[in-house]
């Protein structure tokens, strides 16, 4: 059993960010948040943020030369758009490859050994989309360190203020008739309260250690039906009509150079071309950390 009073989250500032640490700190953990944001996103009083990080080599070896050495260090950082780039862009370059790096050299110079690394389901470097490719190919390198890592691959996490189900939600408020590009392509949500608890589970569970593990909910869901879902949400039916691939394509493209926050770029479609479930029939939250998955229907209640 491996025990880490001390955890630094990496990226911290976001949806699973905020629900790990009110866990962590329910569980007596000292919590350290890294974030290239300039102020606290929540306002656990319990939690140390280190804000407007550029997540450095040298700032990153200075912190961890602070720590005990059996402390835990979990990286959350992701970003789901980029610029187009062969085999990814440079943002996702810097954000899923150059970073762990860092991560990965901080630790072994100053002799920390446990890392969480929280992938996506679906990373692959062969995969068709930039987002999953680089994501693989952090994956491969966390896996050739030296150190005591666990990867966690989630599909669609949701949750009360995710951003998934929460964006179609939104849509569906504005538009009765939702156009929709991959609309067969098939998910499989995982809560944000499971993926959390199995973050905190592998802090001290050796088993975890050196293993790959997919997470996912209990139930496959089209595109077509978590828009639909995410319409019952609001009260709303929305008639959603699935479009070709080349249209959605348009479609991304004009979405992509909207203002403000991009809601579905090039990239997401290439991701949706291959489906985001688990394979065979084990269910990894139950075998490895005996939590029964919270089904998608519990937003409804």
């Amino acid at each position: 059993m491996h025990t880490s009073a001390t955890v630094v989250i990496i990226g911290g500032s976001g949806f699973v960010g905020r629900h790990l640490t009110d866990l962590l700190i329910q569980h007596n953990k000292k919590v350290i948040i890294l974030t290239r944001a300039s102020t606290p996103s929540h306002h656990d009083v319990e939690a140390t943020w280190v804000t407007n990080s550029q997540y450095s080599l040298s700032q990153l070896t200075d912190l961890f030369t602070q720590l005990p050495l059996n402390s835990c260090v979990i990286n959350l950082v992701g970003q789901l758009h980029d610029k187009r780039g062969i085999p990814y862009g440079p943002g996702f370059k810097e954000a899923h490859i150059e970073l762990p790096q860092r991560i990965i050299r901080a630790m072994e110079s100053v002799g920390l050994k446990r890392l969480i690394h929280v992938s996506s389901l679906g990373a692959n470097k062969q995969a068709p989309s930039m987002y999953q490719r680089s994501k693989g190919a952090a994956e491969e390198l966390i896996k050739a360190s030296s150190l005591d890592w666990t990867i966690l691959r989630p599909s669609v996490i949701f949750g009360r203020d995710d951003q998934f189900i929460q964006l179609f939600a939104s849509l569906c408020k504005v538009f009765p008739i939702v156009p929709l590009a991959s609309s067969h392509s098939r998910f499989q949500p995982v809560a944000v309260n499971d993926v959390v608890m199995a973050i905190d589970q592998s802090i001290e569970l050796d088993s975890t250690i050196k293993q790959s593990i997919d997470l996912a909910g209990p139930k496959v869901y089209t595109l077509k039906e978590l828009v639909e879902f995410a319409g019952r949400t609001v009260n709303r039916k929305p008639i959603v009509i699935p479009i070709p691939h080349s249209l959605g394509y348009l479609q991304a493209l004009a979405f992509e150079h909207l203002p403000g926050k991009t809601l579905m770029s090039r990239d997401n479609l290439a991701s949706m071309t291959t489906d985001n479930v688990l394979e065979g029939t084990h269910q990894p939250l139950i075998d490895y950390f005996k939590l029964t998955p919270t089904p998608l229907e519990t937003l409804l209640s």
